[in-house]
């Protein structure tokens, strides 16, 4: 019985290692050096001995993206390093063209054999013939690329599990490199011209799925890659395939002397689209206890997420190759790096964070919590925390009273609505006026000082103003509060508090600069401007 080894036990290393245990046929080991894996697969080996005592290697290891967009191939390189004996390889990773020819001059003494996999990232359905995005044994054909006795030996081996039905396709390692950039470069350019039509529906005022199921009438179009979700809006293509994938061969191609200018501009249409919103997520509220009380008109305002959702969210980044990462890293590489952001201090924050660190080891530098100072230090409870306090209590007509206006519906949240546009704007000695009249109790709502200094300890503070009101208005109060607040944190958690979070996600050029003076480092807001780090968009969970 021949023995077999999956190197790297991750999403396609995973669908191979079922693949080659299918029907009993071979001995099937996994190797991996990922300390997380060994200790949640028991089964997956430790010593890289186990090399060079099996009859094939299957490499299915990353090769993410260089600083400079080409391909790095040295995990691929660390494990033939490892491989003395002549062994036949397969490697399902991607590589840019000619690799597995260079490799198999670094490497005379093993047999090298290049395959394109095709374990999508998908997470819906796909119906026949495209379902076989998750599991090796429904592919309808197989690419391998290198030496005819090598390719044909590797062809013995998967027939004897996917059967003589397939078809079994045998090249040069070189096309069978070139074919597998080029299907997911077309990939990535369908999606970016179905994103481009999206937004000139956008402009023109059309229906771009109604527009969409018109077009695919034509048969000469096929549906995939096509269709836009609601949370997909302005990402365009990102996970671990198609960004790296386009951004290699753009570079390596570009280095064996032809530039692919057409390539180039998706990848550039990508970058741009994708910037409109940065892998940055806001939350608001977090229910994670039956016990919890949290006044229902946070979740009426859509402004509370679940805590296994969130988790969820997390996890479906992570399963996509996203890593946890700084604000800067953010920016830098957004195809690669998440974070979380936490907006007004609520008490739940301190507990989430303390299980978020639990569960995923996270670095405090992609945890981000706004603090509002007028309501955690100085108890002036302000924002629309009090219109929602009024509201769960029915007492909104007595805050148009305040303001010296009639309530406009008999629905209440338009009339939440109508009191936030004009509570905004107002200046800051009006809203403390507004406070003192109500003097709501909302010390079990935020955090207090105790609480914000235990929650730096494992998390990044950020400075959220104080009277969270609108401060593109009443611009030298605004000066006055940017900085106090800065001051005020960086006093009580005796560091350095360098990220502002601008309330309502209201900001100008005057802010910016405002900012800046202040010694902040950062500003977030919802909308985003490249190359601006003061206005950085957020998603909201």
């Amino acid at each position: 019985m021949k023995k077999i080894c999956i190197v790297g036990y991750g999403y396609v290393g995973k669908a191979f290692y079922e693949f080659f245990k299918s029907y009993n046929h071979y001995e099937v080991f996994a190797y991996d050096n990922s300390k997380e894996i060994q200790e949640k697969y028991p089964f997956v080996k430790k010593d890289s001995n186990i090399l060079n005592s099996v009859d094939l290697v299957v490499v299915c290891v990353p090769t993410p993206s260089k600083d400079d967009g080409s391909a790095d191939i040295s995990f691929i390189e660390d494990i033939l390093s490892r491989i003395k004996n002549k062994i036949l390889v397969l490697i399902k990773s991607t590589i840019p063209p000619n690799t597995t020819n260079n490799l198999s001059k670094t490497y005379p003494h093993l047999r090298l054999v290049f395959s394109p996999e095709y374990i999508g990232e998908s997470n819906y359905n796909l119906p026949y013939p495209y379902n076989f995005n998750k599991e090796v044994i429904k592919t309808p054909y197989f690419i391998f690329g290198g030496n005819l006795e090598d390719t044909t030996e590797i062809v013995d081996i998967f027939t004897k599990i996917a059967g003589p039905v397939k078809e079994y396709i045998q090249t040069t390692s070189l096309n069978a490199e070139i074919c597998k950039y080029m299907e997911n470069c077309f990939f990535a350019t369908k999606i970016i011209f179905c994103n481009e039509f999206y937004k000139i529906c956008e402009a023109f005022g059309a229906d771009y799925n109604t527009v969409r199921e018109i077009w695919l009438k034509d048969p000469r179009i096929t549906k995939t890659h096509t269709a836009i979700y609601d949370k997909d809006k302005n990402q365009c293509f990102g996970g671990k395939c198609l960004p790296k994938d386009l951004s290699a061969i753009v570079k390596h191609s570009t280095k064996n002397g032809y530039k692919p200018e057409f390539l180039e501009a998706v990848w550039r249409s990508n970058k741009r689209i994708r910037e409109e919103n940065t892998n940055i997520l806001m939350i608001h509220r977090i229910y994670y206890d039956i016990e919890q009380k949290i006044n229902p008109v946070y979740f009426d305002r859509d402004m509370v997420i679940g805590y296994e959702k969130l988790k969820s969210i997390i996890d479906e980044f992570l399963e996509k190759g996203f890593e946890f990462g700084s604000l800067k890293q953010c920016l830098l590489n957004p195809n690669r790096y998440f974070c979380l952001s936490f907006d007004d201090g609520f008490k739940e924050h301190l507990w989430v964070a303390k299980d978020l660190v639990k569960s995923y080891n996270i670095d405090k530098k992609s945890m981000l919590f706004a603090i509002n100072v007028g309501n955690s230090i100085y108890h002036n409870f302000s924002g629309m925390d009090i219109i929602y306090h009024l509201a769960q209590f029915k007492k909104l007509n007595e805050a148009f009273k305040f303001f010296n206006f009639k309530v406009s519906t008999k629905n209440m949240f338009s009339n939440i609505q109508i009191l936030k546009e004009h509570y905004i704007k107002q200046p800051p000695n009006v809203l403390l006026d507004f406070n003192a009249k109500f003097l709501p109790d909302l010390s079990l709502t935020f955090l207090n000082k105790k609480e914000i200094q235990e929650l730096s300890k494992i998390a990044t503070i950020c400075s959220h103003g104080i009277t969270h009101r609108d401060l593109t208005y009443h611009k030298a109060d605004s000066d006055i509060e940017i900085i106090e607040s800065k001051n005020i944190l960086e006093k009580i958690i005796g560091d350095e508090v360098s990220i502002f979070v601008y309330p309502e996600g209201k900001s100008d050029d005057d802010l910016y600069k405002i900012c800046k003076n202040s010694r902040y480092e950062y500003g977030l807001s919802i909308k985003h401007k490249s190359n601006n780090p003061f206005c950085i968009g957020r998603k909201r969970c």
